[in-house]
């Protein structure tokens, strides 16, 4: 695939080497942050470590054990996961750069600096990521039959780094398709105004900004550590207690903090909640679900289900769990 298809594509995320190094980050983070007293000098245990990061009390709970079902799912299946986009960014790309030539001409020779062009690239990608994110994460709340396939991620009653993994096939194949929608606009957009083709700052394939965000904020986003930004700083960067409060099933969090690592999309459209510097009471999960949310049935073939539902005229008599039921 081509450069553009790295920003619909974050599925490789779970590749092995992004996923080594976000378990090196996250274990840096946590020794920095919790694990290391003032004044202490013996190195903190490997045994320790994992207790704080994955307590046994969350692994050994159904929620917990479904985490490590997707996340093995991620694992060996996320090479298929990387043609779940239609279409990738650069085919976008060059639709929009047509059009941008058709309405408005060639691009101009400006003859940008190579640095600043990769720079702008870098950035526009980034934000674009960044923006598909938000504009999908909050339509999935907001359209109800996209919410039942997401809400398979919300249905974590525990919150844990593999939490990360626990995401409808259909939830991705949406996102990705609206990334790239979004990736394949900003290149085309950037490199029309810069009359520069380039692909911007790339590590294991991907933006930049992005890999680093991802590495840096979304796997402590789903853990049960409140690590909070509060004030100025929460009202730029989503820190893992904002992506906590996201999770929360009390109705004042509902529809809040949808974006993946700034805030700056949830603060220009409203839906920015900053949390408490000390620990708020929360608790996860999604309420009212008839089935049991972390069995296979109800985590892949149940929200088929109850999305088809949304789409039955009223006195129509629509699917039941029987339907799976005869699967099984």
């Amino acid at each position: 695939m081509g450069h553009g298809s790295d920003i619909a594509n974050i599925a490789s995320l779970w590749a092995p080497p992004l996923i080594a190094v976000a378990t090196f980050a996250t274990l840096f983070a946590l020794i920095l942050r919790f694990a290391v007293p003032r004044g202490r000098t013996r190195p903190v245990r490997a045994k320790v470590l994992l207790r704080a990061i994955l307590p046994s009390r969350i692994i050994a709970s159904a929620s917990g054990r479904a985490d490590i079902a997707w996340f093995l799912f991620g694992i060996f299946f996320s090479a298929s996961a990387l043609g779940w986009a239609c279409w990738s960014g650069d085919w976008f790309a060059d639709r929009f750069e047509a059009a941008y030539t058709l309405l408005l001409g060639p691009a101009p020779a400006l003859r940008v600096p190579a640095w600043i062009a990769t720079s702008a690239m870098t950035l526009a990608l980034f934000l674009a990521y960044e923006f598909a994110y938000w504009l999908n994460h909050s339509l999935s709340h907001r359209v109800g039959w996209m919410w039942e396939f997401h809400k398979v991620h919300h249905t974590a009653e525990s919150l844990t780094p593999m939490t990360n993994f626990r995401v409808h096939p259909v939830d991705t194949i949406i996102f990705f398709n609206m990334a790239a929608v979004m990736g394949g606009l900003a290149m085309a957009t950037t490199n029309h105004l810069l009359g520069s083709a380039t692909q911007g700052y790339l590590l294991y394939g991907l933006n930049a900004l992005t890999f680093l965000a991802t590495i840096l904020f979304s796997y402590l986003q789903h853990t049960h550590l409140w690590i909070s930004f509060s004030g100025r700083a929460g009202r730029w960067l989503l820190s893992p207690a904002h992506h906590q409060v996201h999770h929360s099933v009390d109705p004042r969090h509902h529809d809040r903090n949808f974006g993946s690592t700034i805030a700056i999309f949830d603060r220009l459209f409203g839906t920015l909640y900053i949390p408490a510097a000390k620990r708020e009471a929360l608790r996860f999960g999604v309420d009212g679900i008839a089935y049991d949310p972390h069995s296979p049935q109800g985590a892949v073939l149940h929200p088929f289900l109850d999305a088809a539902r949304r789409f039955v005229p009223p006195g129509e008599t629509a699917p039941t769990s029987s339907a799976v039921a005869d699967l099984r």
